[in-house]
């Protein structure tokens, strides 16, 4: 005799898909920020590297010519020097490359809960007691072993969901429609004076 999942476990699993859409887009907009900041910073390091082995490798005269005479081409291959070792230290310091890729593997796993939550709420039987169990445990183990979302910016980016949720909504109807206008449109109606 199969145990099946009363009506509270529909709505537990209604609950867990919405909050790991919620954080599948939080962890998506994290971990894209850390990606970008991560190949900005390594940009700059290459090329002021580059620059330096360059100018190291100029002759000091030349570098006279292309520079004020009051500056010591010495002293700007020493300065770029100094400004690669220190973009150096704050990469290994913000390790951008790496909590990117940890958000990555956190939106991977919410992801997949959010995909088999909509499966079981997709069937119209009821939910075996043993599938709400195993879809909870990897929610659980989701949030245990994934990265976890800051305080400072849970509110921003739970917007910034809601905000593409209801966006998605918009062009459903209309497909056409501008994005940019429509985020504008929805930040009118939900912040002027006489909106409800």
């Amino acid at each position: 005799m199969t145990i099946e999942a009363d009506i509270g476990s529909r709505e537990e699993i209604e609950r867990i898909r919405r909050v790991s859409d919620q954080l599948c887009t939080a962890h998506a907009a994290l971990s894209d920020r850390f990606s970008r900041r991560a190949l900005l910073l390594d940009i700059v390091v290459l090329v002021l590297s580059a620059l330096v082995t360059a100018l190291a490798f100029v002759d000091p005269k030349v570098l006279h010519h292309v520079m004020p005479a009051t500056v010591d081409p010495a002293i700007v291959v020493g300065v770029f020097g100094l400004v690669v070792f220190c973009l150096t230290l704050v990469q290994s310091k913000t390790d951008w490359r790496g909590r990117g890729e940890a958000h990555k593997r956190s939106f991977t796993m919410y992801a997949e809960v959010k995909r088999e939550a909509g499966y079981l709420l997709a069937s119209s039987s009821d939910i075996p007691s043993r599938e709400f169990q195993r879809l909870a445990a990897r929610y659980d183990m989701a949030s245990d072993v994934g990265s976890g979302v800051p305080e400072s910016e849970f509110l921003r980016l739970k917007q910034k969901h809601l905000t593409k949720v209801e966006i998605s909504k918009l062009l459903d109807k209309k497909p056409g429609a501008s994005i940019w206008l429509t985020k504008l449109k929805l930040l009118i109606r939900d912040n002027w004076p006489w909106s409800s």
